[in-house]
């Protein structure tokens, strides 16, 4: 239903070319509350909806293993609870709001994390709780000293009273700190290089259903934010004054190289693919660190190309380890597409979109990053350069990755343990492979129209 919906307003607002905003309870700040809709919005809402839905059905059957009794349904009641925040702070025009479900989605996320038992995934629970504490910490710090300065929680009053201060010259040096502790506390949150060290531990050792959420759309929640407040608080002219972009450039470099280096050494397929959103985090954030429209734009799509790729990776990537004796390992692995066709077609649909192979989608968002590094003159040979380096680096580890899967097994049995019968896949299973699948061809084939949806959300999100 909240997929059906979200479909509904983003045809509304792209039919228009509008946005809206609605008053929760028709009370006025700062009793009462705001929600704002515009394309940006409304995208960002199908999208997370969609991938939610379909991370989920594809992890039923391992969540129902992996995860005891007693706790399912709590398992199902804080996925629930994840896409709910995700979208109140999609969608909310108040800082602190957004703030408040950043909260709620560290209490939902380390308990989907945690649901599934073993000293190894409890200890990677903690720490994810203990690094998204600290960047809750500097957010909640950073709002405080935003309102100290301006009185105002709302967006749009936020900004009034942000560019009289900046035009004024007052309080520049407390808008400064704020702004880095708001891009660090964010950056911790979305595994952002090098505030990194939560993320490959944690990924790898939730069940499937938590690992695609978790990579596919958490991690990007906070960076959607990011944009959000960089058009709606703060505008590009102060961002770019305050040295934020400066800052998401950089990390936004070295994760690009770091995630994808740490993730060639890696033999657990699970672990790879958290090394790889590493990696393509920085993607995000090197675009967005361009501070120009077509950089934003790029970060986006590269927002939505990740969310659908990596979730069905980890999806598949699930499947393939079920005909495997639930074993990770790529030796384990070797063969596993021969028993389970349709988990190895969608792994190596996932793996290629995401080295950025033509007519798949992470082909499109690394053009686009690239193209947008042109309009930049500091930044116009480091980023396509950067993009270039970890294409060929993507390539390194998801190539040998399929090819593993596809290989023909070891008859000398030295390698493989002895596979238990199994069901066979569900039908939830194979319609969530399916339908990640279609999604990706849509958007690699249609990304020019979906860039396009993007750019008028930006448009009219300032």
């Amino acid at each position: 239903m909240l997929t059906l919906m979200s479909a509904a307003v983003l045809a509304f607002t792209v039919r228009g070319g509008v946005s809206f905003t609605y008053m929760m309870g028709h009370f006025p700040a700062p009793f009462g509350n705001e929600i704002r809709a515009g394309a940006l919005e409304a995208f960002m809402a199908l999208l997370f909806c969609s991938v939610s839905l379909l991370s989920v059905a594809g992890g039923l059957r391992d969540a129902f293993d992996d995860v005891p009794g007693e706790a399912l349904n709590r398992y199902f009641l804080m996925q629930n609870v994840l896409i709910g925040a995700m979208l109140a702070i999609v969608y909310t025009n108040d800082i602190f709001t957004a703030f408040v479900f950043i909260d709620i989605i560290t209490i939902a996320a380390c308990s989907i994390v945690s649901a599934k038992p073993g000293g190894k995934t409890l200890a990677a629970a903690m720490t994810y709780l203990i690094m998204s504490l600290v960047g809750s910490s500097l957010v909640l710090l950073s709002i405080a000293m935003l309102y100290g300065v301006t009185g105002h929680l709302l967006m749009p009053n936020l900004r009034e009273s942000v560019f009289v201060l900046a035009a004024t010259g007052k309080y520049t040096i407390p808008l400064f700190v704020l702004a880095g502790l708001m891009t660090a506390g964010l950056a911790i949150k979305s595994a952002l290089f090098p505030f990194h060290g939560w993320l490959p531990d944690a990924h790898a050792s939730a069940t499937t259903s938590a690992s695609a959420v978790l990579s596919g759309l958490i991690i990007k929640c906070y960076l959607v934010l990011l944009i959000k407040l960089g058009y709606r608080v703060f505008g590009l002219g102060i961002m770019e004054m305050l040295r934020v972009p400066h800052l998401l450039l950089a990390f936004g470099v070295g994760g690009i190289a770091y995630g994808a280096w740490k993730a060639m050494s890696q033999r657990d397929v699970k672990l790879m693919l958290g090394y790889s959103s590493i990696s393509h985090i920085g993607y995000i954030a090197a675009a967005a660190g361009l501070n120009t429209e077509a950089g934003m734009a790029a970060a986006c799509f590269h927002i939505a190309a990740h969310a659908i790729g990596k979730a069905m990776l980890f999806t598949a990537a699930g499947g393939l380890a079920a005909v495997s004796g639930r074993h990770k390992d790529y030796d384990s692995l070797r063969g596993a597409a021969r028993k389970d066709p349709l988990s190895g077609i969608a792994f190596a649909a996932g793996g290629l979109s995401m080295i950025g192979i033509p007519l798949f989608p992470g082909f499109a968002s690394k053009l686009y990053i690239a193209s947008a590094a042109l309009e930049t003159p500091f930044a116009v040979w480091v980023v396509p350069a950067v993009v270039i380096v970890g294409t060929v680096l993507g390539a390194m580890y998801y190539i040998p990755a399929i090819a593993c899967v596809f290989a023909k097994p070891d008859e000398s049995g030295t390698d493989n343990h002895e596979t238990p019968p199994r069901a066979a896949p569900s039908l939830p299973y194979r319609a969530a492979l399916i339908a990640f699948m279609a999604l990706t061809l849509f958007l690699g084939l249609f990304s020019q129209q979906v860039l396009r949806v993007i750019e008028q959300g930006l448009a009219v999100l300032g």
